[in-house]
């Protein structure tokens, strides 16, 4: 048997959610301003970011600054391209500011490098002189010295972040002026050169010789490092 309903409960009222109005003209108006400033933000980056890269060979300071003065001069560019600010959120405004400052600092960065452009001298590291006295080669040290008609190989590593165009060494007696570059042989091992020669000690005394390692990169950088070894009678 059904129990009878109390008349002191109360019954509860029934909720029924109604959606907010919807505005759908104003929603397109902001998405499409939003849209039409991200464009712009974009296209002064890049306009910035070239000029930036083109005044760095001035000064670099002056290129970030000039990324700097883009990001503030967006408030103003905006309203040349008729985009009316009330109706783009002010965290859509702030973040285009932030968009601007890193997309035109990533453009200067990439256009200072290979392939775009090379703005720093090649490395020369690891100089190394080896020699063979008949029995096999072995490090250049005091206590294993050169000897005249021992063959002489001076080694070198080169690093370079784009193309390397040259690299040549100079060798002679340091009682003679400099003589004639001749090209480096490239080993098995990328930026590896290396050149072999036999030499005699002058006069029949220990002779001292000096030598210069030229690299010169495809941008024209170049770098020469020194060196010297002793061949003795």
């Amino acid at each position: 048997m059904a129990k009878k309903r109390r008349k002191d409960e109360v019954e509860e009222p029934k909720y029924e959610f109604v959606p907010p109005d919807f505005d759908e003209k104003t929603f397109l108006e902001k998405d499409v301003e939003g849209t039409k400033t991200l464009m712009i933000t974009a296209l002064v980056a890049i306009v910035f970011g070239v000029l930036s890269f083109l005044l760095t060979d001035i000064s670099a300071i002056i290129g970030g600054v000039l990324i700097v003065v883009g990001a503030v001069a967006l408030r103003y560019i905006f309203p040349l391209f008729k985009v009316n600010k009330n109706r783009v959120e002010n965290k859509t405004m702030i973040g285009n500011y932030a968009l601007m400052f890193l997309l035109a600092l990533g453009i200067w960065i990439m256009l200072l490098n290979p392939p775009f452009s090379d703005h720093s001298a090649p490395d020369i590291t690891a100089q190394k002189i080896t020699f063979d006295d008949g029995t096999g080669w072995q490090d250049y040290t005091s206590s294993t010295p050169i000897h005249s008609g021992d063959s002489v190989k001076i080694s070198v590593n080169v690093s370079e972040n784009g193309r390397i165009a040259s690299v040549q060494i100079d060798i002679y007696p340091s009682s003679s002026q400099s003589g004639t570059y001749v090209d480096m042989v490239q080993g098995s091992a990328y930026g590896r050169y290396s050149y072999t020669n036999t030499y005699v000690a002058v006069g029949g005394s220990s002779t001292q010789y000096l030598y210069n390692v030229k690299v010169i990169d495809g941008a024209g950088f170049q770098t020469v490092k020194s060196g010297a070894f002793t061949v003795n009678p």
